[in-house]
């Protein structure tokens, strides 16, 4: 396994903090949701491009986690559980990608980009029930709830992942850095 290099780690801390700025920017949507676990839907597309981007360059397992631990580091200040929702969905992300054969393929690419904003919604709602308990434990008993929230995440941020990295292609971007 290729070890990271400099210019990764600048691109991919480069990449959270404006995955941060952007998603702060949202913000005043989040208060319209009833349930917060569903405002991993208003970030997917920021989070999937985010990370399409970063695993684009690096093409390293890992990378994922390093966002999601860095990106958990920023917005666990509003909710030490944000956290390790994060941190847990960037590790379950490349562990994902490590098992459908790395990120050599854009395939791959696009799904990891996918994944991490999706799985952030089931994680909130397990985490939650079983740390705070009261309606978090009543809502995972119906899976519905989980479920079309996490497909409708998956949906958008593979939509964000193709847009992005079409872009990124069309202008040659990644042979300049």
């Amino acid at each position: 396994m290729k070890t990271f290099k400099l210019k990764d780690l600048t691109f991919t801390a480069l990449i959270v903090v404006l995955m941060f700025v952007l998603g702060y920017i949202l913000v005043p949507l989040f208060a319209i949701l009833p349930i917060p676990a569903y405002r991993a839907i208003f970030v997917a597309p920021i989070y999937g491009a985010g990370i399409t981007l970063a695993i684009n360059q690096t093409k390293r397992t890992g990378t994922a986690t390093i966002i999601g631990i860095l990106i958990g580091l920023m917005i666990g200040s509003f909710a030490i559980i944000m956290f390790f929702v994060s941190a847990v969905a960037g590790f379950a992300t490349d562990i994902i990608g490590s098992m459908l054969g790395g990120y050599r393929k854009e395939k791959n690419i696009l799904i990891a980009g996918s994944l991490f904003p999706a799985i952030q919604i089931p994680l909130v709602f397990y985490i939650m029930a079983y740390t705070v308990g009261g309606v978090f434990g009543e809502l995972i008993k119906q899976p519905i709830i989980i479920l079309i929230p996490t497909i409708f995440a998956y949906i958008i941020a593979y939509i964000s992942s193709i847009a992005v990295l079409r872009v990124w292609k069309k202008r040659k971007i990644n042979s300049q850095l």
